[in-house]
């Protein structure tokens, strides 16, 4: 068999410029209004009534750490349910018989993919919208990376800013010698670093 190598941007993609900003709290990132000419109150009730008409994939989980981050749902239409499967397996998810009494979400997540070609003429787009007391992502895309991955790592900058605490940009590994030395390195760094491939077994 003969298989065809994608075109350049097709398939999966780093785009740096798929973050934009709803919001008027401070930021040195893109504006919805200035990259789009409008406000993003009206498309924002759109993708709302648009998932209140599917049938949904919902789900909670803790981003960042147990101690430092933030309780988080994620609403995504069940038929792209490999993208909250992706998500899940990134940040992990609470079973519902273990969501604790005092669970309030500070980050939703909301996956809304026909938008991206209804709004965006097929550009990945991810909003970010800082409510009070709530951190709303909106994902206008599959590929997980600048949502489920790069979107919550920006909501964990902006809820530790507030609560004086730092995200580390990370990966880290434990590595055990043949003499039983413990040895762990954390590897913080820009995407493309090497950050992920310092887990491969070579490497180890």
């Amino acid at each position: 068999r003969h298989f065809a190598l994608p075109a350049p941007g097709d398939g999966r993609r780093r785009d740096p410029d798929s973050m934009v900003i709803a919001d008027d709290q401070p930021s040195d990132k893109p504006r919805f209004r200035e990259r789009f000419g409008r406000e993003f109150t009206e498309l924002r009730q759109q993708t709302l009534d648009w998932l209140s008409q599917q049938e949904l994939a919902v789900f909670a989980f803790r981003s960042g750490w147990e101690r430092l981050g933030a309780d988080a749902l994620a609403v995504a239409p069940a038929n792209a349910a490999f993208f909250p499967l992706g998500l899940a397996l990134l940040q992990g998810i609470l079973p519902l018989d273990s969501i604790p009494t005092d669970f309030s979400p500070e980050l939703l997540i909301y996956v809304a993919p026909p938008f991206r070609h209804i709004a965006f003429n097929g550009e990945q787009v991810v909003v970010h919208n800082r409510r009070q007391s709530l951190y709303e992502i909106f994902s206008y895309n599959l590929y997980p990376g600048p949502s489920a991955k790069k979107g919550v790592y920006g909501s964990l900058i902006h809820i530790g800013d507030e609560e004086e605490w730092i995200s580390a940009h990370c990966s880290a590994v434990r590595v055990v010698t043949p003499y039983d030395n413990i040895v762990t390195i954390m590897h913080e760094g820009a995407s493309g670093g090497g950050k992920s491939e310092m887990l491969e077994q070579p490497h180890r």
